[in-house]
């Protein structure tokens, strides 16, 4: 059915003939430290990323044979809600549209979403899944001028996340929702104080991280060495706290041996990879004061720490150099929210 726009209040577009649709975003992540360790109750701090962002268009659908019409790099299309479908697969976004119609009880309508996921490549460790349901549930309450606060808008995209990665910590879907870099713990989140200019870069080995598996394998290490075990999330959640005041006290240098370090221990958990460990080492060898994955590992990104300008550059290149597919530079810039839209990204070939 064609429409002509006529007017715009706040996000929704009204047309013509009446029909409403709604619109909603949400952006990427990066973990600074805290994977994995979080899933087992420790800190974690995180970075929104809103120059990586997803866009998401709801309007309402009719009955279709199949609730699940597409997904790929660049987006995802679903039918949500009374659809009288069983014993299909559903995505993350979709169960969380679901549950969100539920909740306001509204399971007998029939929804269609479509999300253009294009800027966040998936299963890279930089929230695809969690921005996908996020900005999906965000046009559905559009349309239906549903208002919805931080912790609702949370829980809801943590059924999608539960379904897409397992028994997910909740920290991408609390970051991929921020404004601001977060200190995350048990479900809460709370802005953190950044005193620090530098950049990070992020890398991606262009090999798909496995989450569900990843975190699978983690817990298996951790119950095989209760000792060792305690050891590790000790130590992990002592390295968070040490990135927290670094951060708030601008120390660069300190940072960077404390992202080393939690490197460390993600190698001893098994989540590294040769790729992964490459990038790392071409990071360092360019310059960057710390690097480390970021994400669930067994393939994603990596972070490196450095400086703006030059260096930033330099480590890039750095990286592409090493086989990085795309790299992104992002600012963090003391008093203000990191990662605006300043971030660029830098396509690389492997050699």
């Amino acid at each position: 059915m064609n429409t002509h726009r006529v007017r715009e209040r706040g996000t929704r577009t009204v047309a013509r003939t009446g029909g409403v649709r709604g619109t909603g975003r949400a952006h990427s992540k990066a973990i600074l430290l805290g994977e994995h360790s979080v899933v087992h109750g420790t800190p974690a701090i995180a970075f929104p990323v809103p120059a990586l962002s997803v866009s998401a268009v709801a309007q309402r659908g009719r009955p279709v044979p199949v609730s699940y019409t597409g997904n790929s790099a660049a987006g995802l299309r679903f039918t949500a809600g009374n659809t009288l479908i069983s014993g299909t697969e559903m995505s993350g976004p979709h169960v969380a549209v679901d549950e969100a119609l539920r909740r306001w009880g509204l399971a007998e309508e029939i929804v269609e979403v479509v999300l253009d996921c294009g800027d966040i490549p998936p299963a890279r460790g930089l929230g695809s899944s969690a921005a996908c349901a996020g900005a999906a549930i965000r046009a559905v309450a559009d349309l239906y001028g549903r208002s919805i606060d931080a912790d609702v808008l949370y829980e809801l995209v943590q059924c999608g996340e539960q379904v897409a990665h397992g028994r997910a910590s909740g920290v991408d879907a609390r970051a991929v929702l921020a404004s601001g870099p977060i200190w995350f713990h048990q479900g809460a989140a709370r802005r953190m104080n950044i005193g620090l200019d530098a950049a990070l870069v992020l890398a991606d080995t262009g090999m798909p991280g496995a989450t569900q598996h990843a975190v699978a394998a983690v817990r298996r290490t951790l119950e095989r060495n209760p000792h060792a075990a305690g050891r590790i999330l000790d130590r992990a959640g002592e390295l968070v706290g040490s990135a927290a005041d670094d951060l708030a006290a601008g120390s660069v240098q300190s940072l960077g041996t404390t992202l080393l370090e939690f490197q460390g221990l993600l190698i001893e958990l098994g989540v590294s990879t040769p790729e992964i460990d490459t990038l790392v080492s071409a990071a360092l060898g360019a310059g960057a004061y710390g690097a480390k994955l970021t994400g669930a590992g067994l393939g994603g990104c990596v972070l490196a720490l450095t400086e703006m300008g030059s260096p930033a550059a330099d480590v890039s290149a750095a990286l592409r150099r090493a086989g990085a597919v795309q790299t992104w530079i992002v600012p963090i810039n003391a008093g203000q929210t990191p990662f605006s839209s300043h971030t660029r990204p830098e396509s690389g070939t492997r050699q």
